[in-house]
């Protein structure tokens, strides 16, 4: 892999086979390459296999042709998955979901409980750090989900949808957070989203994926200088041009799916 490269993807296909003999081609030929700490989004109609490409990278699949490598910098290599669905543990406190990957890493406790201590205040759960998920709203689980995912210390994070299922509140909100923890530990980040809005607010690069198979139409970088302040946005010169753009890419795939579906 070239110096600063941390995930290559080459030659990426996968199929999936439904009932009765039928085959389903989700992702073909699938080349990209992102760097070391970049942040990028990947956007497309539904069923275009935006999921499926981050399942791959985190090896929750297998794809039929192609490969994926990633620098693990460390020697091992660690990843992290944030899910649009609830994917914290309902018996573990939030400080207790927030230590987990580490407690199972084997990390020493007093740097357990620092890096809990820390990355619990930077997401504003300081106040509900004994709480259980039942006891929270769904943007303060996301917040955990969040939180447990950047105290892994991973080599690459995997976001998908993680914001989706909120409302617009707490999704510029949290929209804040994650580029503050961004621009400070500087992961590198694959973020699946079908919001333009979002995909601009937070990404170095948008990868395009056509409508099924998902192939790469266009990766469009995002050159509105950061730090960026989500609210602020839609106010920058730039952003609607960006939009604009980015939605003409894929309006053709939005309006035909949206028509299968009636």
């Amino acid at each position: 892999m070239d110096i600063g490269i941390k995930l290559d993807i080459r030659g990426l296909s996968k199929s999936f086979r439904l009932d009765k003999g039928r085959q389903v081609t989700a992702l073909q030929h699938i080349d990209l390459s992102i760097a070391d700490g970049e942040f990028v989004c990947v956007i497309g109609a539904s069923g275009c296999g935006k999921t499926t490409l981050l399942r791959i990278i985190g090896g929750f699949e297998q794809a039929d042709a192609g490969h994926v490598d990633i620098d693990a910098t460390g020697g091992d290599l660690i990843t992290s998955t944030v899910f649009q669905e609830d994917s914290i543990f309902p018996w573990l406190t939030a400080e207790e979901n927030v230590e987990y990957g580490l407690r199972i890493r084997g990390v020493a406790p007093a740097e357990r409980r620092a890096t809990v201590d820390y990355f619990i205040e930077k997401v504003g759960l300081g106040a509900f750090r004994r709480a259980y998920p039942t006891q929270l709203s769904g943007g303060m689980r996301q917040r955990v989900s969040v939180a447990r995912a950047f105290a892994n210390r991973p080599e690459v994070l995997l976001m998908d949808e993680p914001f989706g299922a909120l409302d617009e509140q707490t999704r510029l909100v949290l929209q804040d957070e994650i580029l503050r923890l961004w621009s400070v530990h500087r992961r590198t980040v694959i973020f699946v989203t079908h919001s333009l809005d979002e995909a601009i607010a937070l990404s170095d690069r948008v990868v395009v994926l056509s409508a099924r198979p998902g192939r790469i139409r266009e990766i469009v970088p995002i050159d509105i200088p950061r730090p960026r302040n989500v609210a602020q946005l839609r106010s920058h010169p730039r952003y609607g041009a960006l939009y604009e753009k980015l939605w003409n890419l894929i309006q053709g795939d939005v309006v035909a799916a949206a028509g299968a579906a009636t």
